[in-house]
């Protein structure tokens, strides 16, 4: 299956809240989305066959650092490394930036998202107590440091 990845547009928000929607107890708003498109960062994978959204991934950078606050891949494509390419290709884009850290907050009960996450080199640096509230859970706070070459520095 051959993918593209581009910027994340108004037109797209139908298909993104679809995906939003099935994956998140609480998912974000469309004008959460359109704040994203307009002041931040916001991607959109797809099938280049079909034009079919099947995730997206959206941040903002503060300085030399970027959080990635919201990831999604359609529940029929988990699992078979999009999520990963989606991360890999904002590693990408803000070392244009200068970024070099990276951070996110992920549910403490998502293991395979964690999982992920470890693999592409994210540390454990905290939890935030009762972050989410549908249901209550903890989050687990990630970090990664990039040095000049792409690798992972270690804290």
């Amino acid at each position: 299956m051959k993918i593209e990845i581009r910027k994340m547009q108004i037109r797209d928000l139908p298909k993104v809240l679809g995906i939003e929607e099935e994956l998140f107890s609480e998912p974000w708003s469309v004008k959460m989305f359109i704040e994203k498109i307009i002041n931040h960062k916001a991607f959109i994978m797809m099938k280049s066959d079909e034009q079919e959204i099947i995730g997206f991934i959206c941040g903002w950078k503060i300085n030399n650092e970027f959080e990635i606050t919201n990831l999604g891949i359609k529940k029929q494509f988990q699992r078979q490394g999009f999520g990963k390419i989606l991360v890999e290709h904002i590693f990408k884009e803000m070392k244009k930036d200068d970024c070099k850290v990276f951070s996110l907050e992920v549910r403490e009960n998502n293991f395979a998202a964690q999982k992920l996450y470890e693999k592409l080199g994210f540390k454990v640096i905290g939890i935030r107590e009762g972050y989410y509230h549908n249901p209550k859970e903890n989050a687990v706070v990630m970090r990664l440091r990039l040095t000049e070459n792409n690798s992972i520095y270690d804290y």
